[in-house]
């Protein structure tokens, strides 16, 4: 049994990155479900695209270490597969629609003139190889000529989600862009219509998607770029107006769907480089892609569901306040809470890397290292019966999971950074990755998650202590593995701290 995960566009693949930091954290509440990844742009090189797909094999490299009961890295990510709507020789408008045989044939003559009529010859001569540049009237003409069931991805999922009772499948796309509002309804649709039917006609499987609103704007484009078809931030309201118009006018939106998160922003925040797309579109994280993230979550997470589309709602705990605490963001179906959850993974990378890797680091160097680090002899060694002197490749693993956290403090940081917004999530030291893997803590693990508790100083000696102490405590009857004794140590140490 799995859940389906679409990112289509740019910032459907931000959205995923999201999802993959915030599911590290264990906030599915079933962490037997496997995530099935598909990836949908027109721009095959987008940078955006390419940082969550590297995010997503970090991930699955770091969750070989096992972790316990701890719940996190908990569930299985697989990638189905990249699907784009502009194929080989076919990079523009008129290449997809044949435009010199439909003007010319007597047949076909009136719909080239119709053709002409509603495009101009800029958007119908423009390369689309880096994406269709904020323009959704190019995204739908072109997805719809394209999408076609029989080609992979759709070919391999829809089986899958046919055989799965249970399926539940969530889309993320912005509905300002040219590539999310086109490809949302279209992708959507395609998988409705090909899904099995109940004995009163309606879909098993259930739909749903996050339409993510204007939240960010761009400087004007450089001279090189200006005179380029490109997307513009000044449309990007019209974009949206005449795409909630239609999908609340659509009937088959309204069948298509479970339920629909929208998720933007009134103060849009600034990107620091225009990009007209490819590999130089690389946008840092923001919290509304959380938000999105958090929507699918809440989805997955669901037991129950209101007939007919909902439209789910949210909002700041005190409006008056423009800072963005635990408490505004939607938690409810997350067992634990959102703060306790993902608090908690943030203490146990942090004292990975600044509390343990470094051990690790040396006793996987120097054999005589490891005779001065108690926790190793005891966690490592006597408990799981493995030397990251003597096999190389155990190191390799551990320091997957270092690669990983790297990733994730760059994901938090870039959030609570944001210049729009004061985000109180964590204390933004701590997610400094220069130099990240020290032998002491930059910041006492009590002051990472804010609020900071009214605690005891958790510094490193203390930490030190405790995980030298952990063997004592360790399961005994070899429920764990290997180098899970000692990532339940650590986690064991972190969840009370908050």
């Amino acid at each position: 049994m799995s859940y389906y995960l679409i990112g289509i566009g740019g910032t459907g693949a931000r959205c995923m990155e999201s999802f993959i930091h915030l599911n590290s954290a264990g906030l599915l509440n079933d962490g037997n479900k496997k995530v099935e990844l598909v990836y949908v742009d027109a721009d095959v090189s987008c940078g955006n695209l390419t940082r969550t797909q590297q995010t997503a094999a970090l991930y699955k490299k770091a969750r070989q270490i096992g972790f316990g009961d701890t719940g996190l890295f908990q569930n299985e990510f697989e990638e189905m597969g990249f699907w784009t709507p502009v194929k080989e020789d076919c990079d523009t408008m008129d290449d997809i629609f044949h435009y010199t045989s439909l003007v010319n044939k007597e047949s076909t003559h009136s719909l080239g003139l119709l053709y002409d009529s509603l495009y101009t010859e800029q958007e119908r001569t423009t390369d689309l190889a880096k994406g269709f540049r904020g323009h959704p009237s190019i995204g739908a003409a072109v997805m719809t000529e394209k999408m076609d069931s029989d080609e992979e991805p759709w070919k391999s999922l829809l089986p899958k989600i046919n055989a799965d009772p249970e399926a539940k499948i969530f889309l993320f796309a912005s509905v300002f862009g040219g590539t999310g509002a086109a490809g949302f309804p279209t992708i959507a649709s395609l998988l409705y219509d090909k899904l099995k039917r109940d004995g009163n006609d309606q879909c098993i499987a259930r739909i749903s998607g996050a339409l993510v609103l204007p939240y960010f704007q761009f400087p004007p484009a450089d001279e090189d770029s200006a005179q380029e078809m490109q997307a513009k931030v000044d449309e990007f309201m019209l974009n949206t107006k005449s795409a909630l118009e239609y999908y609340n006018r659509s009937e088959k939106i309204r069948s298509t769907f479970t339920s629909i998160y929208l998720v933007g922003d009134n103060d849009l925040t600034e990107v620091k480089k225009f990009s007209l797309g490819s590999g130089t579109q690389k946008n840092e994280a923001h919290f509304i892609e959380m938000y999105a993230a958090l929507a699918a979550i809440d989805f997955f997470n669901k037991d129950e569901y209101q007939p007919g589309l909902t439209v789910p709602m949210v909002a700041r705990r005190d409006e008056n306040n423009d800072k963005i605490e635990w408490e505004d963001l939607p938690d409810q179906s997350i067992r634990g809470g959102l703060r306790n959850r993902l608090g908690t993974m943030a203490l146990v990378l942090y004292a990975y890397q600044h509390g343990v890797m470094p051990s690790l680091q040396e006793c996987s160097s120097d054999e005589k290292a490891k005779r001065k680090v108690a926790w190793y002899k005891d966690l490592v060694e006597k408990q799981g019966k493995i030397d990251v002197y003597q096999n190389p490749e155990i190191m390799q693993e551990f320091q997957a999971l270092s690669d990983y956290a790297d990733r994730f403090f760059t994901w938090l940081g870039e959030i609570i950074s944001n210049p729009k917004r004061d985000v109180g999530l964590i204390n933004p030291q701590a997610c400094n990755t220069e130099n990240l893997i020290t032998q002491q803590f930059p910041l006492t693990l009590e002051k990472i998650v804010i609020p900071a508790p009214d605690s005891r100083k958790y510094d490193y000696k203390k930490f030190w202590q405790e995980l030298c102490g952990a063997a004592k405590h360790a399961d005994k009857n070899g429920s764990l593995s290997g180098k899970e004794y000692l990532m339940q140590a650590v986690y064991n140490i972190c969840k009370d701290v908050k």
